[in-house]
């Protein structure tokens, strides 16, 4: 075994620059692959946590975007079977320039009982309750803009009123949900409006409610929208996760464009390794041949080309899953594509998927050219080579 392998070695070593471009291909082919298989597998994760949740979502039932009263909280509360509710203000901003946008999130003091599982110490709320500017972000967007704990930041507003208002970061959201949003204190969101001659102070995009027990989260979600149901506001409730799974519909597209584009990466891989399985085949014909007349039966010299094909495929897989795990494990933004829900998190799972893939791929490349010279006998192997 040992001599197999140091020999599959030399052979590679013979023609370096066509393996070395060969596994570059691979490698490259192999990250594609894994971070297109993972965002369909992110979503879907994304959408199954949030279906184990016990929170409700209250939206206006004329329109989604249409908004809500945030007093109608106060009502929620109110109702059995109901432990909190939260009404939540959004506020459309940018960073550095208008490419990079902003989805902040104003919030009361009850966001942390409606959202306890994202805080569990309670050192958000806390901090939250001593500066108004006081701001919390996503994990993802943490990373991606740079931002450190304590930090001054100001966003500008994309609204009429053009609102630039300074925040500090004060912590990072623990929340694979919204990896993206930033939240920040309704008070100092809506009095900042009020001063700028916004009329409209007590209203909410939708409101977050959450239930005291998860097998009442359906009789919740009707008591809410009957006690509504004559009212100027009358509203239309559904759980988180058929929220997010609504928010995400953009996937149901993205995911048939990914398939085809993972089929692609496949095929054009396949090509470009079999016509490298080929070329080697075709200069090991002399080999081959002596190798047979010296007693080398076919399954002998067919693996030591099968494992040729093998250790390429796996040294391209390997370095474009682990690259793309690398990247990707701790949560990549993918920002408007799915109107800022979620992100691409890369796993260990998918990695060795996409590493399978390339191996596999990379063995099914040199059937035909192996099987074709190991077919021919050695006499017939060294008139052709002659």
């Amino acid at each position: 075994m040992l001599n197999t392998l140091k020999l599959i070695e030399r052979n590679m070593r013979r023609n370096l620059r066509r393996t070395v471009l060969t596994v570059l291909t691979i490698a490259v082919a192999t990250f594609t692959f894994t971070v297109l298989i993972s965002v369909p597998a992110s979503m879907d994760r994304l959408v199954s946590d949030a279906a184990t949740g016990l929170r409700l979502v209250v939206n206006n039932k004329s329109a989604p975007w249409e908004d809500l009263p945030a007093r109608y909280c106060g009502e929620i509360r109110a109702l059995p079977d109901a432990a909190a509710c939260v009404a939540m203000t959004g506020w459309v901003a940018t960073y550095r320039d208008v490419s990079d946008p902003i989805q902040a999130f104003a919030v009361g003091p009850e966001n942390p009982d409606v959202f306890p599982d994202y805080d569990p110490t309670g050192e958000l709320r806390a901090a939250a309750t001593k500066d108004r500017r006081a701001a919390f972000a996503g994990g993802v967007l943490m990373k991606k803009e740079g931002w450190k704990t304590g930090q001054l930041i100001t966003l500008h507003g994309t609204d009429a009123g053009h609102l630039n208002l300074s925040f500090i970061v004060l912590g990072t959201i623990k929340s694979k949900h919204y990896p993206n949003a930033f939240v920040i204190r309704r008070d100092y969101l809506m009095e900042a409006r009020k001063a700028a001659g916004y009329p409209d102070g007590d209203i909410a995009w939708f409101l977050m409610v959450r239930a005291e027990r998860a097998d009442r989260l359906s009789a919740l979600a009707r008591k809410i929208d009957d006690h509504f149901r004559n009212s100027d506001y009358q509203t239309r409730t559904v759980t988180e996760s058929d929220a997010l799974s609504s928010n995400l519909s953009a996937v149901g597209s993205i995911r048939a464009i990914i398939v085809a584009l993972g089929v692609v990466v496949i095929v054009t891989v396949l090509l470009i390794a079999a016509n490298s399985a080929a070329m080697t085949v075709r200069e090991r014909t002399a080999e081959v041949a002596i190798m047979r007349a010296l007693g080398f039966d076919r399954e002998a010299v067919a693996g030591l080309l099968f494992g040729e094909c093998a250790a390429i495929g796996l040294i391209g897989g390997l370095i474009g899953s682990v690259c793309a795990w690398r990247l990707c494990s701790g949560g990549l933004t993918l920002g408007a594509a799915l109107n800022g829900n979620g992100a691409l998190w890369v796993t260990g799972r998918q990695a060795f998927a996409a590493l399978a893939t390339a191996v596999a791929v990379s063995l099914v490349s040199g059937v035909i050219p192996i099987l074709g010279v190991v077919r021919i006998s050695p006499a017939a192997a060294l008139r052709r080579i002659v």
